[in-house]
C-alpha cells in the first residue's frame, strides 16, 4: 500500500521526502489496525523510525533522485561536439577569454519544494514542475575570464516594491537594471533595453580599457535569444 502511494506521488510529480515517507506509514499502519482490529497489524507496535525506512528502502527499492524542471532526455552527443567546435573556432578567429561572453537568463524562486524525492526502483529519474511560486528572474552576463561582470537585468512582478516607498530606493541608482511585468519574464523590450543600454557600452568600455580589438564572441542558449541579441547589437552599433 505505502508503494502504491509513492508511485501515484511519483505520477503526479510530487516531493516525497523520508519524513512524509514514515508518517504515511504510519497513518497506513493505525488505518489497517482500525479496520481490521484483533489480527496481526494490532498486535505490533509500530514505529516508523529511521531504522525502519533504511531497511523498507533496500526491501522495495526506492531510491532519492534529484528533480529536474527541464526534461532530463537532452542530448548530451551534441552537446560534446558542440563543445569541440566551439573550441576550434574560438581558437581558429582568434578570441581571448576576455572577449568570450555568455549570456543567460535565470530564475530565483523566493518559495519553493525541495529537489529530491523518493521514486520507486522501476524508475531512474523523475520530471519535475517547475513551482511557480514568488519568483524573479535575473539575467546575467559576463565574460569566460571573469573578470567582466556586467550589470544584470532584474524583472519582477511589481514595479514599486514596498520596500522601495519605504526606504525611498531609487532604482536607477540599484547594482541592477530593474523592469517588472506581471510574470516576471523576461520579454523582448527589457532584453533589448540591456543590451543597448548596459552589455554593449560596458564591453566596448572594457575591451578599450585593456587595448583588446574591438569585438567580443557571445554565447546564449536559445536561437531566440540570439536573434534578440543580434539585432539589438546591430543597433547599437
Amino acid at each position: 500500500m505505502l508503494l502504491i502511494w509513492i508511485h501515484n506521488k511519483e505520477l503526479a510529480g510530487d516531493s516525497v521526502l523520508e519524513a512524509i515517507i514514515c508518517d504515511k506509514a504510519r497513518v497506513l499502519h493505525e488505518d489497517r489496525v482500525k479496520k481490521t482490529p484483533g489480527t496481526l497489524a494490532d498486535s505490533i507496535d509500530f514505529i516508523s523510525s529511521k531504522g525502519w525506512f533504511d531497511n523498507f528502502s533496500k526491501r522495495s527499492g526506492i531510491h532519492s533522485v534529484v528533480k529536474h524542471g527541464e526534461a532530463a532526455s537532452s542530448d548530451n552527443p551534441a552537446a560534446e561536439r558542440f563543445i569541440e567546435e566551439f573550441t576550434e573556432f574560438v581558437e581558429a578567429e582568434g578570441y581571448l577569454l576576455q572577449q568570450v561572453f555568455n549570456c543567460d537568463e535565470k530564475g530565483l524562486f523566493w518559495k519553493r519544494l525541495c529537489k529530491r524525492t523518493y521514486i520507486t526502483k522501476e524508475e531512474k529519474s523523475l520530471l519535475g514542475r517547475k513551482p511557480m511560486k514568488d519568483r524573479f528572474t535575473l539575467v546575467l552576463c559576463g565574460n569566460a575570464s571573469g573578470v567582466l561582470k556586467n550589470k544584470p537585468l532584474l524583472v519582477y512582478h511589481s514595479e514599486n516594491s514596498r520596500v522601495f516607498k519605504e526606504y525611498k530606493v531609487q532604482k536607477n541608482q540599484m547594482c541592477m537594471m530593474w523592469k517588472a511585468n506581471n510574470k516576471a519574464w523576461v520579454t523582448r523590450i527589457f532584453f533589448m533595453q540591456l543590451v543597448n543600454e548596459v552589455v554593449c557600452p560596458a564591453i566596448e568600455k572594457y575591451l578599450q580599457e585593456k587595448s583588446l580589438p574591438l569585438k567580443a564572441l557571445l554565447l546564449l542558449d536559445n536561437a531566440t535569444m540570439f536573434l534578440l541579441m543580434l539585432q539589438a547589437w546591430k543597433m547599437n552599433c
